[in-house]
């Protein structure tokens, strides 16, 4: 069978976007104001590109995966394609963490949606969208948090150069990913985005949203 060139998007919905938006956290320092900015520019952008979508708000480490495991076990033969939208704090080896402070992995969502799992997506994209800290790395003249490696405060470090305008987005884990080394499930047709690199800090202004997801205009 030969390779195809590029994927069918032909399907009225093309498939679901699921995004799911951690909010307000049980520890309320790890709140995430301006993250309802980019849950509403995201819903519009996809419903756009005439995808189903599908919002879950403030979700555990649990309720995270089993959302990853009904959406896997779900019927995806009349769509053509799969994203998946998280938004929360997160960091070393790609953790992401829920409301109750407890972590998931990227790689335990991904795995959901493996042909032996999932095979109605066979074939077909399956996108995720990570907006995450990695790590607790900022730019070069960013400070660093003082409590890197104590994960039991869960501190979320902000940036000297914008502690008055922008948040880091994740708590304060070490620097190192396993995940583009190791973890990418056999198939493909997985696409991934992440806020930013391996190890680093991601930003969001309280007023604006986050400076990965920026939607804007997305009607044009």
């Amino acid at each position: 069978m030969a390779q195809q060139a590029s994927y069918e998007m032909n399907k009225n919905p093309r498939g679901f976007c699921v995004i799911v938006n951690n909010v307000d956290f049980q520890n309320k320092d790890l709140n995430r104001p301006g993250a309802d900015i980019d849950e509403r520019s995201l819903q519009l952008l996809f419903k756009t590109l005439l995808f189903e979508v599908i919002i879950r708000r403030d979700l555990t480490k649990h309720e995270l995966e089993k959302v990853a495991q009904d959406f896997g076990e779900a019927n995806h033969e009349a769509y053509n394609a799969f994203v998946f939208i998280v938004m929360s704090h997160g960091g070393d080896r790609d953790c992401i963490l829920g409301v109750d402070g407890r972590e998931t992995t990227v790689k335990n969502l991904m795995s959901e949606f493996r042909e032996n799992k999932c095979p109605s997506l066979k074939h077909k994209p399956k996108v995720f969208i990570i907006q995450t800290c990695r790590g607790f790395q900022g730019d070069a003249d960013d400070s660093m948090p003082s409590s890197a490696n104590d994960i039991s405060l869960q501190v979320v470090t902000t940036s000297s150069r914008e502690q008055k305008s922008s948040q880091p987005c994740g708590t304060a884990f070490s620097t190192d990913s396993t995940l583009p080394r190791s973890v990418f499930p056999p198939e493909a047709d997985f696409v991934l985005a992440f806020a930013t690199a391996p190890g680093y800090v991601s930003y969001r202004h309280p007023d604006h949203g986050a400076r990965f997801i920026q939607v804007r205009n997305c009607q044009n």
